[in-house]
């Protein structure tokens, strides 16, 4: 019996899911992997950052990007999505309030006070923002949930 997440399974998952490990490539050629909050929409990762983030750079340079997102501290609960995908930048303004709204509902319990935050905190984060749409390329999704294999009784 495989491991493999079903597409129904994979799509609960990564709607479920809290944290997406994002990885783009540097003008080095390096990737270079983040872990960010995210939105799974209609078969694409969204998530917000700043318009003049370096991962911004690294996606106008090359848009090729991977996903993960994981989960599961004891070997049999580990589940994973990894899925290589094309990003795009969205940066209309009801894009972005569209996905700012979805992220504060997914995220409500997870924020801090922001009003607490130091100036240059407020500040640094206070700049334009803009969305990544990150879209899995066809056949490039993988899965796997240690929970699906037979154990030998």
């Amino acid at each position: 019996m495989g491991v493999k997440l079903t597409d129904e399974e994979v799509n609960d998952f990564l709607t479920k899911g809290h944290t997406l490990i994002l990885t783009t490539i540097r003008k080095s050629g390096e990737p270079f992997s983040m872990p960010i909050w995210y939105v799974w929409k209609d078969g694409s990762f969204y998530t917000s950052t700043l318009a003049k983030s370096p991962k911004i750079g690294h996606i106008r340079r090359d848009p090729r990007v991977c996903c993960l997102v994981e989960e599961g501290d004891k070997w049999i609960d580990l589940r994973a999505v990894i899925a290589n995908c094309d990003a795009t930048i969205l940066d209309d303004e009801e894009t972005v309030k569209w996905y700012m709204a979805l992220s504060a509902e997914k995220y409500a319990a997870f924020r801090g006070e922001s009003t607490k935050a130091p100036e240059a905190t407020k500040k640094h984060y206070g700049g334009e923002r803009v969305i990544i749409k990150a879209t899995p390329r066809a056949g490039e999704i993988r899965s796997w949930y240690n929970r699906k294999i037979r154990m030998p009784g």
